[in-house]
């Protein structure tokens, strides 16, 4: 039976929940029995295949690394098209910060009148 059942594509993890044994148990059976445990293969476990995924609920660092993950570094500017600033931002034009195609690259500069930064240091 375990023998089928880890052919048909079953892990050890879930042949120990079937039998209602632990996983240490499935595998001296394994050992018992002369069955070659599988190479565990790297999983992916990206966005929503994550345990620990927020979705739209993640805070701000965790939308920024996503945004880089994705969208790569920004650059150049889109709103004076300079090259040469020293540092380049994701801006968000509308607010809806878990929509990823809502993000323009920008100057530092250009960033900070695109939030409205240099009137506040003004007053």
């Amino acid at each position: 039976m375990v023998r089928a059942a880890y052919a048909d594509g079953q892990t050890q993890a879930e042949i120990a929940q079937t039998l209602g044994r632990s996983l240490r148990f499935v595998q001296g059976l394994f050992r018992r029995n002369g069955i070659t445990p599988r190479i565990a293969a790297k999983r992916d476990q990206r966005g929503a295949k994550n345990a620990r995924w927020k979705g739209d609920a993640a805070g701000y660092p965790a939308m920024h690394l996503r945004l880089y993950a994705t969208r790569g570094r920004p650059f150049p500017c889109s709103v004076c098209g300079t090259t040469t600033a020293r540092a380049y931002d994701w801006a968000n034009l509308t607010g809806k910060f878990s929509d990823l195609t809502d993000y323009v690259p920008m100057c530092r500069s250009c960033h900070a009148k695109h939030d409205g930064k240099v009137q506040n240091l003004r007053r």
